[in-house]
């Protein structure tokens, strides 16, 4: 008896630590990647902690989560691309054999192991005319099963900020957006995610989170989000002098987007 309870008790184990990560992530600041004219712009709101990083010339990291789990796969990513370039060669540091041979199984192994601790984070990356095109998104989850995105992406704390993040983001001709309507574009998104985030209980029905979703403002959102938080935004611009390609936003470039929400 207690061999055939043993697959039950796993499963349970799993569906437990399902609810556990995403009760501590839900309320994150998502995450979101962006193509433009020039490259590729990531962009989040944050309170003094950095969540966007460079990972190599053209690869680049943002999350979602606990501080010091995302910073194990921030170094995991710049470990395996520079073992990578030294080994080979920088042309063959690319953005999928980091996620598919290097974060993907290791976030996989860390929640598979239900004795420690899984985790804590999801993980947006973003690769700038790579060996699999202009702008490649990988979104990877906290049970390490990751999506290929191209154009754009977005990570939230819960799935269903994805879905709405996705469709203020879904009609959009990344390769004719300026900077500036990038940027906008992503704090809409963001904005949406963050309501999202922070209902007190999530609509799992498509039809009724789109009817709550369609009166929400983003725009106070963004108003009553910016007097604890700022804007974080880095790109990596095909116009960046030299091989490496990514740089931080300054504010000046992010205003004129962010006067379309503020008074």
């Amino acid at each position: 008896m207690m061999l055939s309870d043993e697959p039950y008790r796993w499963a349970e184990a799993v569906a437990n630590r399902r609810d556990y990560i995403e009760d501590q992530i839900r309320a994150g600041s998502p995450v979101v990647g962006v193509g433009y004219e020039d490259g590729i712009l990531l962009l989040t709101l944050s309170q003094n902690q950095q969540k966007l990083f460079e990972v190599y010339d053209r690869i680049t990291l943002a999350g979602i989560g606990h501080s010091t789990d995302i910073e194990k796969l921030r170094q995991a990513a710049i470990d395996m691309a520079h073992s990578i370039g030294f080994n080979y060669s920088e042309d063959d540091v690319t953005l999928r054999q980091i996620v598919y041979f290097g974060l993907g199984p290791a976030v996989k192994a860390g929640f598979d192991d239900v004795v420690h601790s899984p985790f804590l984070a999801r993980v947006l990356l973003a690769e700038l005319d790579g060996q699999e095109g202009a702008q490649i998104f990988y979104s990877v989850d906290y049970d390490g099963a990751f999506h290929r995105h191209e154009g754009w992406a977005v990570v939230g704390g819960v799935v269903e900020a994805d879905v709405m993040m996705g469709r203020e983001l879904s009609d959009l001709d990344t390769g004719a957006l300026s900077l500036s309507d990038a940027a906008g574009a992503a704090l809409r998104a963001w904005a949406m995610g963050r309501w999202v985030g922070k209902l007190d209980e999530v609509p799992t029905d498509a039809e009724q989170l789109d009817q709550m979703a369609g009166e929400a403002d983003v725009a106070d959102v963004l108003e009553t989000e910016l007097k604890d938080m700022e804007v974080e935004a880095v790109v990596l611009g095909r116009s960046q002098l030299g091989k490496n390609k990514y740089r931080n936003v300054d504010a000046e470039e992010i205003a004129p987007a962010l006067a379309q929400f503020t008074l």
